[in-house]
């Protein structure tokens, strides 16, 4: 009976590379990891795990949470049962994504937070040749797209504070100084105000998003869906039209992800 070889280490050890590795099997198989558990596991010392840690979300293979906790990213879970909130979510919102893209014309997206990030989810694009392509995928902070900021602006301040004024925040780079934050803040004062978020060309040039928040049974948000145009066009996220339409979108996938088929 023919055996799998077993696989032999490799006489010229790339250390960082090995403990990356090591990060990723631990990611998937734990789903849940602490800075100072990965540095006494890999034997290294936390700012060494850190800034590997700090790659692996970079690239999308772990995401953060409030807590400071690290996850499996989508670079590693996309397959993976981790996910299956996600696939429900989407099961109900592409559809409405359809909708919203064919009554507007315009790319739309649906995303998640995750700690400081938002995750793109999936995109449906826009017919003009002159539109925003598709961000499925994409992992960015949740500070500057109009979906993030939709999101952000249903938490508690304490939350905040952890996210963007704690030393974790400095670590990661999302940190803000009090003058930073205040704006921040009086930024989120106005989505909660208005409904919705604005984001011109904060994460792109010549893009510009208009974001709301899906909000599930429970009342919390689940999601946040946007209208993406052109920077050229971006007075039109501001008409009754592209309001309504974004608006009737959220609607409905509310009504369906609180079990209510009239969605």
């Amino acid at each position: 009976m023919d055996r799998r070889p077993v696989a032999q280490r490799p006489k010229q050890l790339l250390g960082s590379v090995d403990n990356t590795l090591r990060l990723l099997q631990m990611l998937r198989d734990t789903g849940a990891l602490k800075l100072t558990d990965a540095a006494e596991e890999l034997g290294i010392s936390p700012s060494t795990a850190h800034r590997l840690l700090s790659m692996l979300v970079y690239r999308g293979f772990s995401v953060q949470d409030e807590s400071r906790i690290y996850h499996p990213g989508p670079g590693i879970v996309a397959n993976a049962t981790a996910d299956s909130a996600y696939r429900r979510l989407l099961a109900i919102v592409r559809r409405h994504l359809a909708t919203l893209t064919a009554r507007t014309g315009e790319t739309s997206n649906v995303m998640v937070r995750v700690g400081t990030t938002t995750r793109f989810l999936a995109s449906e694009e826009g017919k003009d040749l002159d539109r925003v392509s598709s961000r499925a995928g994409e992992i960015l902070p949740a500070r500057h797209t109009s979906g993030g900021q939709a999101l952000l602006a249903e938490l508690d301040d304490t939350i905040l504070v952890q996210l963007y004024r704690s030393r974790s925040s400095q670590a990661s780079g999302e940190y803000l100084d009090s003058e930073q934050f205040l704006r921040f803040r009086k930024r989120l004062d106005l989505v909660r105000l208005t409904g919705s978020a604005l984001n011109l060309e904060r994460t792109e040039r010549g893009v510009a998003a208009r974001g709301m928040a899906v909000h599930g049974p429970n009342g919390e948000a689940a999601a946040a869906i946007s209208v993406a145009v052109p920077s050229a066009r971006s007075d039109s996220l501001s008409s009754p039209a592209v309001l309504r339409e974004l608006t009737r979108a959220v609607g409905a996938c509310e009504a369906e992800l609180s079990g209510d088929g009239s969605g």
